[in-house]
């Protein structure tokens, strides 16, 4: 008998390392995705993020993406049904496709506004580069505007960046963090940290990698055709998030 309930023993410890070990592979090859980290990359290029503040952001979009995915599966740890287990799969579809047309939606607002912006600044430049004599009070007054438009743009475009992309849970951990939660707390706590550390490590590490890289590229068009460009690469991420969402 006691050969038997060692054999037991060894056999959930088993199923737990495995589980857990699945966590973190689905963690990590979630993650790879480009929706979530080339975002970051492209934005951090056309605004001129550092490699903190990058990491900042990218770092709370994973946060708010775990935290969305662990609530998604501790529903159906909490319903505890296969039909309860299927609602929450289709909800945490549902939150991905939505992610995916807010993603679109902000491509494209964010690609269109700073477009016109920078075309709105280099007209007034051309216009003023034409006169001659003092500024105007106008023109005094603009430029101080302009100083406090940088840091509200990057503020406003990285914060919403961060809660376009954190709010779509992975629904594969669902079922994951269902099987460890008849294992046991230790199981069902162990998995959730390794997706958890896996996929926000995961999603650091590659977009500063990926940054890094577009650093080095010799890029001139970028400087008057970045926010567009980057822009139009978020909003087309957002699309295939939409068409390819099952």
């Amino acid at each position: 008998m006691p050969r038997a309930g060692g054999g037991e023993s060894l056999d959930v410890t088993s199923t737990s390392v495995v589980l857990f070990l699945s966590a973190c592979t689905t963690a990590v090859i979630h993650a790879l995705i480009p929706d979530h980290w080339l975002p970051f990359v492209v934005m951090s290029r056309s605004q001129g993020w550092n490699a903190r503040r990058t990491a900042t952001l990218t770092g709370l979009a994973g946060l708010l993406h775990v935290l969305m995915s662990i609530l998604v599966g501790g529903a159906a740890i909490a319903l505890g049904t296969d039909p309860a287990r299927d609602l929450a799969s289709l909800a945490g579809h549902s939150l991905e496709y939505l992610a995916g047309a807010l993603l679109f939606l902000f491509g494209v607002a964010y690609g269109v506004w700073a477009h016109l912006r920078e075309a709105r600044a280099h007209g007034a430049v051309s216009h003023d580069s034409t006169g001659s004599g003092p500024a105007s009070q106008e023109e005094h007054v603009h430029a101080h505007g302009h100083l406090l438009e940088p840091w509200f743009r990057r503020a406003v475009s990285g914060g919403a960046l961060v809660v376009v992309i954190g709010i779509s849970p992975c629904a594969l951990l669902a079922p994951i963090l269902f099987a460890a939660a008849a294992q046991g707390a230790v199981a069902l706590a162990a998995s959730a940290i390794g997706f958890a550390a896996c996929t926000i490590g995961t999603m650091v590490c590659v977009t500063l990698f990926a940054r890094r890289g577009m650093q080095r590229l010799d890029l001139p068009f970028f400087t008057r055709f970045g926010d567009l460009i980057s822009g139009a690469l978020i909003g087309t991420i957002g699309l295939l998030v939409m068409i390819l969402e099952p």
